[in-house]
């Protein structure tokens, strides 16, 4: 395997920058995603792909609705929760400005827009679980460009 190759051309992906969350039995969870994607028209779908080990997995599955927070460079006082990681137990939330839709699961206000979506599948896909949901609900909020991020390897967030 040509793994220098490989990362190169991987990293080379342009992604954007996201915030995935889940509410299970009035438990939030939450990350920042890279892997999401639409991945249909009709019905309008998306795919996240989840770390395994992430609670926000567990909770997607348990309540099959999940929310996604498009973020934008001016989104970096909220991202800073998200990219050092939230404690598992803990409200990601918590202090941050935020509305609900028709799931009820929290969107960040500094988001420029949002998808809320129901689950349809998952597939196991090595390290990662991709979630495949039906968007049941979206909008824009901000009219800031969405972050666009390129990674310096393939194999890493």
């Amino acid at each position: 395997m040509n793994r220098d190759g490989i990362s190169q051309g991987l990293a080379l992906i342009p992604s954007g920058v996201f915030v995935v969350a889940a509410e299970d039995n009035g438990q939030r969870a939450a990350m920042l995603a890279s892997f999401v994607q639409q991945s249909g028209f009709d019905p309008p779908s998306v795919t996240v792909a989840v770390n395994s080990d992430r609670p926000l997995l567990a909770a997607i599955k348990n309540s099959r609705r999940f929310a996604i927070s498009t973020m934008s460079a001016e989104s970096k006082d909220s991202l800073k929760r998200f990219w050092q990681g939230v404690p598992e137990g803990t409200d990601p939330f918590d202090g941050l400005l935020t509305e609900t839709h028709e799931t009820g699961i929290p969107i960040l206000k500094d988001a420029v827009a949002f998808l809320e979506c129901e689950l349809d599948e998952t597939l196991d896909a090595g390290d990662h679980v991709v979630c495949i949901g039906r968007v049941i609900n979206g909008g824009r909020i901000l009219e800031n460009e969405p972050m666009v991020r390129i990674r310096k390897d393939g194999f890493e967030y």
